[in-house]
C-alpha cells in the first residue's frame, strides 16, 4: 500500500526582489503529482510569498479531499548539532523547533522578496559570538553587516558559550556537492534559502487549518519506514535535495533543452517518489539511516533533520 496520495515538491529560491513575469530560472517552482488523477503538473511563481500561498492552496485542497501528501522544499530544515544551545534556547526534543521560531521572529521577507536575512544572520552571529564573526558567512561585494564577514570563519565555530559548531550536518558530510547551511552567498549557497525558507515553512507548519494533520519528518515523526498514517488526511513534510534525482532531472534535460532546469528538478522529484511509492520502496528512505548509532539519531531528530533520498 502506498504511504501517500499526493507528492508536492518545491525548487526554492532566495532572490532579493521579485523575479521576472516569464517563467525563469533561480525562482519558486511548484511541482505536484496526483497519481490517482493522472495529474501532473508545475507552476511558476514570481516571488516565495506567492509560491508558499500557491502550496498552501493545494494543501488545503488535498486535506478537503482526504489525501495524505508529501511535501518537500529544497533547502536545510535544520542547522549543525547545537545552534540552540549555542543561542541559549531551549535543547531537548523540540530544539529544532525554538531555532526555526527564532528565525521566523528574526526574518523578515517582504510581498516582492525584498528581505533582510544577512542583517539577520549577523544579528545572530552577535549572540553566538559575542562580537566575533562565524558561524552564518558570505554576503555580496559591497555590503557591510556587523559581524557578518564574506569569507568563512573556518569551522568548527566556537560559541561564547563553550558549544562548538561544525560545518555539515550529519547528512551533508553524505552528500558529495552539499554545502554548509552557514554560507549565504556565492556559488552553491544555500545558507539564504534556509533562512527565508524556514521563516515560511515555519508559518506554513502553523497554519491553524493545516496544523492538526501535518508532521515534519525526521523531527516529529522519528526514523520509521511508515511516516504517514495509512488514511488521510495527512500532511508529512520532508526535507529535499535535487541532487537525489540529479540522473532523472538530466534526462528530462536531454529530451527538452528548452526545459528550465528548476522546473525539471520538481518534476523529477514528484515522479521519484511516486515510482517509489508505487513499488512499495519509497519507506527506505525513511528509516533510520544505516551507519548512525543512537547518539547521532538523536541528533538528527531532535535538531539537524535529515534529506529524504540521502542513505
Amino acid at each position: 500500500m502506498a504511504l501517500f496520495d499526493a507528492y508536492l515538491f518545491v525548487d526554492w529560491s532566495a532572490a532579493n526582489g521579485a523575479r521576472p513575469q516569464q517563467p525563469a530560472r533561480d525562482a519558486v517552482w511548484v511541482g505536484e503529482l496526483v497519481p490517482a488523477l493522472r495529474s501532473q503538473q508545475e507552476t511558476y511563481h514570481r516571488t516565495r510569498e506567492a509560491g508558499v500561498r500557491h502550496v498552501a492552496g493545494l494543501l488545503h485542497g488535498h486535506v478537503r479531499e482526504g489525501r495524505r501528501v508529501l511535501v518537500g522544499f529544497d533547502f536545510p530544515y535544520g542547522y549543525p548539532a547545537g545552534l540552540a544551545a549555542g543561542l541559549a534556547l531551549p535543547a531537548g526534543p523540540l530544539a529544532w523547533w525554538t531555532v526555526w521560531a527564532e528565525l521566523a521572529a528574526r526574518v523578515q521577507d517582504a510581498a516582492d522578496n525584498r528581505n533582510n536575512r544577512f542583517a539577520a544572520a549577523g544579528a545572530l552571529n552577535t549572540i553566538l559570538r559575542r562580537g566575533q564573526p562565524g558561524p552564518f558567512w558570505g554576503c555580496p561585494v559591497g555590503t557591510s553587516v556587523p559581524n557578518l564577514e564574506a569569507r568563512s570563519p573556518g569551522f568548527p565555530s566556537r560559541c561564547a558559550s563553550g558549544v562548538e559548531l561544525p560545518r555539515l550536518r550529519l547528512v551533508e558530510a553524505r552528500l558529495p556537492g552539499t554545502q554548509e547551511a552557514w554560507k549565504l552567498f556565492g556559488a552553491g549557497s544555500v545558507g539564504s534559502q534556509a533562512l527565508v525558507g524556514i521563516h515560511h515553512l515555519y508559518r506554513l507548519r502553523r497554519n491553524p487549518d493545516l496544523a492538526p494533520v501535518s508532521r515534519v519528518w525526521p523531527f516529529e515523526t522519528g526514523f520509521s519506514p511508515t511516516p504517514s498514517p495509512s488514511q488521510g488526511p495527512s500532511i508529512l513534510h520532508a526535507e529535499i535535495w535535487p541532487g537525489v534525482v540529479k540522473e532523472q532531472t538530466q534526462g528530462l534535460m536531454r529530451a527538452n533543452p528548452a526545459l528550465i532546469r528548476d522546473r525539471a528538478q520538481v518534476r523529477a522529484l514528484c515522479a521519484w517518489a511516486a515510482a517509489c511509492d508505487g513499488t512499495g520502496t519509497l519507506g527506505q528512505y525513511f528509516v533510520w539511516p544505516a551507519g548512525l548509532d543512537q547518539s547521532q539519531a538523536r541528533v538528527c531528530v531532535e535538531q539537524e533533520g535529515w534529506i529524504l533520498g540521502a542513505v
